[in-house]
């Protein structure tokens, strides 16, 4: 039906639709390059370590941080699970309210965390923190039971007070908790600010501009996909780096907190004004013809037709396995690669002085880049890619690259040999996050793209928590991630072949 309501627009205002559907891509991408910054939250430990949690503030047990990177898990948790309740909303309401209300609360837990060290600015964010999450909770709970009969399910009227009961409790708690002022209170509230808000403010966002996009384009549904998301793998890039208005400059000049607090007010103003310019096609005029609008009808999905397919589980398994292995590598790339030049300069019993293992250490993080930069034009590339060749084709094709990068990336010791592994691994990666909204849309339909490629990408939530799990069991059991390289090339390998058995039911 969307293609449809295109076709018939562009005969009565071509040039209208023509510059709308490009400003809605210029959108699309001015969000996912602020969404992006959630791959660089590996910057933000050891200045965390050094102004939040000085091991001699005498405030308790010391904070590692290994337990302070639960905030990155507990943000791609909430990124994939918010998607689900954000799907139906933005399928509901449109893009624009969806993706302004990811930019509020994404804002607001920033601010949390910036502002937390000043105890009455902490109690002025924390309301808003609230109150933000009680709107998000009740729209959610709106989009998914609002249909529902009160008569025949009576909880359903007693859902808004208990949201609203749940949240009064919980921000109690947790205000209160600060109150103390310990490690372990700013740890918890490291969690909820740039962890669970922050991620349930990406997961609101994220999904609108796919959505959008695909509908406006439906014949380069991986291209215009690929385009939109690769704004969030160079984010990533951007964020990372050395400049003033990279993160880690403005870190280096301003201190953590301020960073947190500017952020916060670049997040509310680039994601809220990119919403502002997103907007889905205007439904077909009544000169459409009857017979398409019946078939393009019945070949859309609602969320819960899609999960008794077989298709779904197959299309979230490979998802699983293709971010499964991206994240894994993202998690651990820079120690890894850092640690494999230091044992290649010592073999044979070399010794190493302090400094040179140290400069080798630091090496790793130009991996890190290549990564991030290749992850950009992966998305692009396999976009493009499955427009052309079919998405069966493009995913065999990713998968089988992806297995042959992850089962050679253990034996590379040099910068050279590491930086292109590390490249390939982004490439393939960021293939998934075009191919697959694409896939969906091809399956399931595009109008309730949103609510069907929501509970797609719960796999890329379970596939963080996995991959980081995998990653740290095999160097627990053997030294290395050679185990948990070779799992994950198997898991590759195996969605190559599901790829050509995905049609439609």
């Amino acid at each position: 039906m969307t293609s449809v309501a295109v076709t018939v627009l562009d005969s009565s205002d071509r040039s209208a639709a023509h510059w709308t559907r490009w400003r809605v891509m210029g959108g699309a991408i001015i969000i996912q390059l602020i969404l992006g910054t959630v791959y660089g939250y590996s910057i933000f430990w050891q200045p965390l370590e050094r102004d939040w949690f000085p091991a001699a503030d005498g405030a308790g047990a010391v904070v590692t941080q290994s337990q302070m990177k639960y905030a990155f898990g507990i943000c791609l948790l909430s990124f994939a699970g918010s998607m689900i309740f954000a799907g139906r909303l933005q399928d509901l309401r449109g893009p624009r309210v969806t993706a302004t209300i990811g930019g509020a609360l994404l804002a607001v837990g920033f601010l949390i965390a910036g502002q937390a060290h000043h105890l009455a600015t902490y109690y002025v964010c924390h309301g808003l923190l609230m109150g933000g999450l009680t709107i998000a909770l009740l729209t959610a709970g709106h989009a998914l039971f609002g249909r529902v009969d009160p008569d025949a399910w009576p909880i359903v009227r007693y859902l808004p007070h208990g949201i609203v009961a749940a949240v009064v409790v919980c921000g109690v708690v947790l205000g209160n908790q600060f109150v103390t002022g310990d490690a372990g209170d700013r740890l918890l509230l490291l969690w909820a600010s740039v962890g669970m808000i922050a991620g349930v403010g990406i997961g609101f966002a994220y999904v609108c501009p796919i959505a959008a996009l695909v509908k406006w384009f439906p014949r380069q549904k991986g291209m215009v996909a690929g385009i939109a998301v690769a704004g969030f793998g160079l984010g990533a890039w951007l964020f990372s780096q050395k400049w003033v208005l990279g993160a880690v400059g403005f870190i280096e000049q301003y201190g953590i907190r301020t960073f947190f607090s500017v952020h916060a007010l670049t997040c509310l103003i680039m994601v809220c004004g990119g919403a502002m310019l997103l907007v889905n096609p205007p439904a077909p005029s009544g000169g459409a013809s009857s017979g398409a609008s019946a078939s393009a009808a019945a070949s859309e999905f609602v969320w819960r037709q899609t999960l008794r397919t077989g298709s779904f589980y197959k299309v979230w398994l490979m998802f699983f396995s293709g971010a499964l292995a991206g994240l894994m590598v993202i998690g651990i790339l820079k120690p890894f690669a850092g640690q494999q030049l230091v044992s290649a300069a010592t073999v044979g019993g070399a010794a190493l002085d302090e400094l040179t293992r140290r400069d080798l250490l630091l090496k790793g993080a130009e991996a890190v880049a290549w990564l991030a930069v290749f992850n950009a034009i992966g998305r692009i590339f396999w976009g493009w890619a499955s427009d052309r060749i079919g998405r069966s084709a493009a995913m065999t094709a990713m998968f089988a690259l992806q297995a042959v990068a992850m089962l050679t990336l253990g034996t590379l010791d040099t910068s050279w040999t590491l930086a292109i592994g590390s490249a390939f691994v982004g490439f393939n990666f960021g293939g998934n996050f075009a191919v697959f909204p694409s896939l969906t849309a091809d399956l399931f339909g595009s109008r309730n793209l949103g609510a069907n490629y929501g509970w797609v990408f719960t796999s890329y939530g379970v596939a963080g928590v996995s991959g980081v799990a995998l990653g740290n069991a095999a160097m627990q059991a053997t030294g290395s991630y050679f185990a948990a390289f070779v799992i994950a090339a198997a898991l590759c390998l195996a969605s190559a072949v599901l790829s050509w058995t995905v049609r439609r039911k």
